[in-house]
């Protein structure tokens, strides 16, 4: 007869035992083999860099904020790059990855912030103001957009926060958060 834990490691039964690891640059999630016999499963919060803009009447972009649980079936090593925050005015910030295919899983790409309001095909709130719009508050804060003159929104970025900014002042570098039980 098969334990309840067998089928739902993460019940918080079973005697698992949470695990995390961060990321503020890039580097590799190793999976341990306690890992993969518990069931493999993980969860991946994932936070581009934050764009840079040199207009005082739209904010910069937030960096996208991507969450995602999947399993991992082998302990190859899951290369992660972490997005760098826009330095140069008018840039986006950098792309965050998280590449899970090589133990199994998924591949995961967060888009940079633009160096500007909009954004495209994002599935975070990370838009920027833009004269009387408000800024997005992005994901607990990570990835929120950039103030303008006009209106509120993240004037200096904090490092690793894909946060987007005001008027001259540089983008927030990514994040990655990956959380296990074993």
């Amino acid at each position: 007869m098969a334990n309840l834990s067998d089928f739902l490691p993460l019940s918080g039964g079973g005697g698992l035992t949470p695990k995390f690891e961060e990321f503020n640059s890039s580097g590799t999630f190793t999976p341990t083999q306690a890992l993969i016999d518990a069931g493999g499963y993980i969860e991946v919060f994932l936070v581009a860099g934050g764009g840079k803009t040199g207009s005082s009447s739209l904010g910069s972009a937030g960096g996208e904020v991507l969450m995602k649980k999947m399993y991992l079936t082998s302990t190859t090593g899951c290369a992660i790059t972490i997005g760098s925050g826009a330095t140069s005015t008018n840039t986006s910030g950098g792309n965050s990855t998280f590449t899970g295919s090589s133990a199994g899983g998924n591949d995961l790409t967060a888009k940079g912030g633009l160096d500007y309001a909009q954004q495209e095909n994002h599935l975070s709130p990370s838009w920027a103001s833009y004269n009387s719009n408000s800024a997005g508050n992005g994901v607990f804060g990570y990835g929120a957009g950039g103030a303008s003159s006009y209106i509120g929104g993240v004037r200096t970025a904090k490092a690793n926060s894909g946060q987007g900014s005001a008027q001259n002042q540089n983008g927030g570098s990514g994040y990655c958060l990956i959380k296990w039980y074993e």
